[in-house]
């Protein structure tokens, strides 16, 4: 720094000199601090913008075309590095198995020679296949097997009287258990089935199994004739009904599956008393059992066996089949709605008499059309 300018830098700053400075120095010092004051009425802070950048969709596109033409360059590329391997495996003659390069003589009859074993080892693999798979067309063995069967089968049906049309159609039972002992005649109802708002179904016939399930079998009896207080299930619904798989019904109380019937005159509800059958067939009508051992009077109609539901349900009984309406109602209804709404629509029973169902009027449909429409 020069004498001049410590001078002028003193003079600025406010520092005292006792000698005035000659007056060359004192215009530069009224110059410079004119600048000064200039440059300070000018000056502003400075401010940090902080806010992101404004939101842009085409910024996602600008790139878009250069990938798309990278990715086709790359697919290219790769197609002919896979022909390029291609013919070269095709067309040439490298053996990595050869330690040194053969004499040229000496090179096809190695190739002829690798060849042949190859071939060999194949045909080896290929005729222990052959021998070891079995055959697809059924063998002749088991075609005798049931060429007796059906002889004896045609030879016992020509002893017997022959009926053009059959007066009855033979019943289905899938599982023999389920065939009434000798010497037990087992009560049967007939329930029959209607679209609400709409036409009858039909009617169904259900054999109760009364000899293993007497007091189950009673409360099924009571509900279908409608006690006196006014529980029955003639007016009900099938509340659930899952195609092919199984329909439930039988809530005397609120018809949506919530109810639990209080069985009049006892002091105890009934609880899980027999399972001695097992669901081996389409056509069961069972009772689920709660977790506190109760029965509550709802029903399962089984479209298919379901074996699932051993220990959890009791069979109280069997639909009679061929049934034209149990093969309608089993095509019915989906899991996720309660439409069609199919219903109970009468009831009956033979002891001595007649014994017509009487209506359920505890459920006022009014009352819990908000529940199931």
């Amino acid at each position: 720094m020069t004498l001049l300018d410590a001078v002028i830098k003193a003079q600025i700053n406010g520092s005292v000199h006792k000698t005035s400075p000659p007056p060359e120095i004192s215009e530069i010092i009224k110059i410079q601090r004119k600048r000064k004051k200039n440059k300070n009425k000018y000056t502003t802070k400075s401010k940090v913008d902080t806010k992101p950048y404004a939101y842009d969709p085409s910024r996602l596109y600008r790139n878009l075309p250069q990938w798309i033409s990278d990715i086709r360059n790359l697919y290219t590329e790769n197609a002919k590095m896979v022909l390029t391997i291609h013919n070269a495996l095709q067309t040439g003659k490298v053996d990595s198995r050869w330690e040194k390069q053969l004499p040229r003589n000496k090179q096809y009859y190695q190739n002829r020679l690798d060849s042949y074993k190859r071939i060999q080892r194949d045909n080896k693999a290929l005729y222990k296949r052959i021998m070891t798979t079995e055959p697809r067309l059924t063998k002749a063995s088991s075609l005798n097997e049931e060429w007796k069967t059906t002889k004896q089968t045609i030879i016992d049906m020509a002893s017997k009287e022959f009926v053009l049309f059959p007066v009855k159609d033979e019943e289905v039972i899938e599982d023999k258990a389920f065939i009434a002992p000798t010497g037990v005649r087992r009560p049967r109802v007939y329930i029959t089935l209607g679209i609400r708002n709409a036409a009858a179904m039909g009617t169904i016939c259900l054999e109760l199994f009364t000899e293993v399930c007497p007091k189950t079998c009673q409360l099924f009896l009571e509900l279908l004739d409608g006690g006196g207080a006014g529980y029955g299930y003639v007016g009900t619904r099938l509340f659930r009904k899952i195609p092919k798989l199984y329909c439930s019904g039988g809530d005397v109380v609120y018809d949506n599956g919530f109810g639990c019937y209080a069985q009049r005159g006892r002091y105890r509800p009934i609880g899980a008393e027999n399972y001695h059958f097992s669901h081996s067939m389409p056509g069961l009508v069972s009772m689920p059992v709660t977790v506190n051992d109760e029965v509550c009077g709802t029903f399962n109609i089984t479209f298919k066996p379901l074996p699932q539901l051993d220990l959890r349900n009791v069979i109280i009984g069997r639909v009679v089949r061929p049934c034209n309406t149990f093969e309608a109602l089993r095509t019915l209804g989906s899991p996720l709605s309660t439409q069609p709404i199919v219903e109970i629509v009468s009831a009956k029973r033979w002891d001595g008499k007649w014994i017509h169902g009487a209506k359920n009027t505890k459920i006022n449909p009014e009352t819990l059309k908000h529940l199931f429409g």
